[in-house]
């Protein structure tokens, strides 16, 4: 029977993500996509008794679900770890992107309870969509982050990509009409780590034969060379795999 169930959830997981990637290129299918409120969160608690932990919150990507962190054993990798850290697994759809609700839902729903437990250091990783997510949610509201970590994160459509490329990269591309916001994500980005000392630690990993890869390499060069990795491989859990274990090895929860 529970093997049944598995194979029901797994079943309507894939066949939800392949809705949002439709979803993506045909808006009237967001109507079967609902953003129900509040999110759905898994949590998974630290179970060694101590009061200094950290927090590591999960967001999927667009064709993903939070149940695949630990089905595709990242949670796993964490608790290999002696890294003292709750975790919540966040499933957040793509409709919540779409519908401009994301953002709030995450403050309403993880970060505001996470300030009242008094975490140690808050984590924010997420894969693809989920990437640009985490990267979106830290560029508006930095103090309530350590770290982000972003695995293969979507950061826009070609002619975003173009556009920064053709200006000689980020350094020197300008973001004057930045309104959306795909490019007020890329314009504080470029000046991450410049207005504050303090800024979140930001963490990137990526495969170099990723469909996303000419903007994950422009962001890369705008980063201290320590906080990136990059892999042989392309869009897919297992160089997603690999990153994380990567990082893990960096033992992400020590701030420098």
């Amino acid at each position: 029977m529970e093997s049944r169930r598995l194979w029901v959830r797994q079943l309507l997981n894939r066949k939800r993500g392949l809705l949002c990637r439709l979803a993506y290129h045909y808006p009237s299918l967001l109507r079967f996509l609902p953003t129900t409120r509040p999110l759905s969160i898994h949590k998974y608690c630290f179970q060694d008794q101590t009061s200094a932990r950290d927090l590591l919150v999960f967001l999927p990507g667009i064709g993903d679900c939070a149940a695949d962190f630990e089905a595709k054993g990242l949670l796993r990798l964490v608790r290999q770890t002696d890294w003292a850290v709750d975790i919540l697994t966040v499933d957040a759809h793509y409709g919540y992107y779409a519908d401009r609700t994301i953002l709030d839902q995450l403050h309403r729903d993880v970060f505001l309870p996470a300030q009242a437990v008094g975490y140690r250091h808050v984590w924010l990783a997420g894969i693809s969509l989920g990437g640009f997510g985490a990267l979106l949610y830290t560029s508006r509201n930095p103090d309530l982050i350590t770290g982000v970590i972003a695995l293969a994160p979507f950061l826009g459509d070609r002619s975003v990509i173009h556009e920064i490329s053709t200006a000689g990269g980020l350094n020197t591309w300008l973001g004057e009409n930045a309104t959306d916001e795909v490019r007020l994500l890329w314009h504080w980005l470029r000046g991450y780590g410049s207005d504050s000392p303090s800024s979140p630690l930001m963490y990137l990993g990526f495969g170099n034969e990723d469909s996303f890869a000419e903007g994950h390499r422009l962001l890369a060069a705008a980063l201290p060379s320590n906080q990136v990795l990059i892999v042989r491989g392309g869009h897919q859990w297992s160089v997603w795999q690999q990153l994380w274990q990567g990082f893990l090895e960096r033992k992400l929860q020590v701030p420098d």
